[in-house]
């Protein structure tokens, strides 16, 4: 599902402060992992997409080709000092719902519970300004006290962490909306996690993954 996205007024705020892979694999999690699929016409008759998907098998094959966070990463997620930015924060993302994205870099978000949500991601850098608009559809309704909160990563040796704010709720899913002065390209995956309002600030329950390309 691809949606084009246009500018709001800015609420800024200052926040604690992703890596070309394999082209055509994000897809295939994105679609098998987070929207489902199908074999064949005669699996189809027999079969439902849960009975037909291993989800398991494809999330580790991703996981093994990087695309989506190995443990040890989860875990440094947590201990792991939140780099600071100013940034703008968009509780307002209805002017962008239809901002047109074509050559920015995009990365395909798969559920790595296993569910069925998806979601596709855009970042750009231009004129001065980082840019990130990401979708995501069929996510469960957090219960009461708990947010969806989208995160920037830099994977490798120096390894870093900036939180891009709550998701917001539209009438289509959810969107996560973040600019800044910095240039953040080489924050070149994204998570979003499910948070409790604890006054946590590091990263709890991982939902959707993804690394731009």
């Amino acid at each position: 599902m691809i949606f084009f996205l246009s500018l709001p007024q800015k609420t800024y705020v200052i926040l604690p402060i992703v890596m070309k892979k394999i082209v055509f694999f994000p897809l295939i999690v994105l679609l098998l992992v987070g929207g489902g699929c199908v074999k064949d016409k005669e699996t189809l008759s027999t079969q439902t997409p849960s009975d037909v998907i291993d989800r398991g098998s494809i999330l580790i094959q991703a996981k093994e080709n990087g695309l989506i966070m190995k443990d040890e990463e989860i875990a440094q997620m947590k201990v792991q000092p939140l780099e600071t930015d100013v940034g703008v924060i968009f509780t307002d993302v209805s002017d962008y719902e239809e901002m047109i994205v074509k050559g920015w870099n995009s990365a395909a978000l798969a559920d790595v519970t296993g569910g069925d949500s998806f979601g596709l991601a855009y970042a750009n850098f231009s004129n001065e300004t980082y840019t990130i608009i990401t979708k995501m559809g069929n996510l469960p309704e957090p219960a009461q006290g708990y947010f969806y909160e989208g995160w920037l990563i830099r994977r490798g040796d120096s390894f870093s962490v900036l939180s891009i704010g709550h998701a917001v709720k539209t009438e289509k899913g959810y969107m996560n909306v973040y600019q800044s002065p910095t240039d953040l390209s080489d924050h070149a995956f994204y998570v979003l996690t499910l948070e409790a309002e604890n006054g946590n600030a590091t990263a709890d329950e991982h939902i959707l993954e993804g690394s731009f390309r």
